[in-house]
C-alpha cells in the first residue's frame, strides 16, 4: 500500500509538544514515505516570527508616510532578531505559557510543567546545537540521539543544557570520548549555529511561530502544514488537506489502506 506523503518535523527537544509529536510520528512510521526530523530552538522561533511582523508593519507604516508625502524620503531598514530582543519587545516563550496538546497516542510527560520551566529557565541552545552537529557527523546516530535526549529529559528528568551533559549522552551513544569531546568543544561553530538559525526561519515562512511544526510534502512537491500531530491520524482531515492538491478519491482510498 502507497504510504502518506513525506513529513517534515520541526522540532525542539526540550518543547514538551515537540516529545509528543516525535513519540507519535516514530511509532507509527510505517504510515508515512518518510520522516524528516529538522532542530529547531522554539524560542528562536518566537524571535524571528516577532521580528518579520516587525519589519511588515514597518513596511506598511513607511508606504502609508510615503504615500501622504510627509516625508520626502524613508530610510529603509530591517530590524534584526538580536536587535528586537535588545529593544525588549519580545516576550519570553515561558511568559507566554505552553500550552500541552493531547495524543491519545502517546502518554504526556509527567510533570512536565515542572522539567519545562527547569528547561527553559536555562536558556541554553546547547541540546539543539548538539542534534544538530550529529546529524552532520554522525547521521546515523542522528535519531537515536534525538530519542536519548528526548528520554533523559522528559521520563528520567536529567539536565541537558550544558557541554558536560552532551558529553555523557555522546558516550552512551557510542560515540569515542575524544570524538565526544571534539563535538562538544565545537558546539557553538559558526556553520552549526548557521544550520540552526536556517532551520528557525524557514520554520517561520511555514508560518510557525512554535514548535513543533509539521509539513507534508506531497508527489508533486507541494507542501501543506498540519495544525497539530492529532490532525495527522485525523482521516478527514488529511484526506481535506490532500485533496486540494491530488485526486480526493486516491487520497481516500490511500488513507483508508494506511489505517487498517
Amino acid at each position: 500500500m502507497a504510504p502518506l506523503p513525506r513529513v517534515k518535523c520541526y522540532f525542539d527537544v526540550v518543547c514538551p509538544n515537540s516529545w509528543i509529536t516525535i513519540q507519535a510520528l516514530t511509532s507509527h512510521n510505517s504510515l508515512f514515505e518518510h520522516i524528516d526530523f529538522e532542530p529547531v530552538c522554539d524560542f528562536k522561533i518566537g524571535i524571528l516570527h516577532n521580528a518579520q511582523i516587525w519589519n511588515q508593519r514597518r513596511q506598511v507604516h513607511n508606504s502609508r508616510l510615503w504615500k501622504s508625502k510627509k516625508v520626502i524620503e524613508v530610510p529603509e531598514r530591517s530590524e534584526s532578531a538580536e536587535s528586537l530582543s535588545d529593544m525588549g519587545i519580545l516576550q519570553k516563550i515561558d511568559e507566554r505559557g505552553k500550552q500541552l496538546i493531547e495524543c491519545e497516542r502517546v502518554d504526556a510527560p509527567v510533570d512536565w510543567k515542572k522539567t519545562y520551566k527547569s528547561a527553559i529557565s536555562r536558556g541554553s541552545v546547547v541540546p539543539q546545537l548538539f542534534l544538530t552537529s550529529i546529524r552532520e557527523r554522525y547521521p546515523d546516530l542522528y535519531e537515536p540521539a534525538i530519542h536519548h535526549l528526548g528520554n533523559r529529559l522528559w521520563n528520567k528528568r536529567l539536565p541537558v543544557h550544558y557541554g558536560c551533559h552532551m558529553s555523557t549522552v555522546s558516550r552512551e551513544l557510542g560515540i569515542p570520548f575524544k570524538n565526544a569531546e571534539d563535538i562538544v568543544a565545537r558546539l557553538s561553530s559558526p556553520e552549526n549555529r548557521s544550520i540552526l538559525h536556517n532551520n528557525c526561519k524557514t520554520a517561520v515562512d511555514f508560518k510557525l511561530t512554535e514548535a513543533p511544526g509539521l509539513i507534508l510534502t506531497t508527489d508533486d512537491g507541494e507542501t501543506i502544514k498540519v495544525d497539530t500531530i492529532n490532525d495527522i491520524f485525523d482521516d478527514n482531515i488529511m484526506i481535506s488537506k490532500l485533496s486540494s492538491t491530488s485526486s480526493g478519491c486516491v487520497i481516500e482510498q490511500k488513507m483508508s489502506a494506511n489505517r487498517l
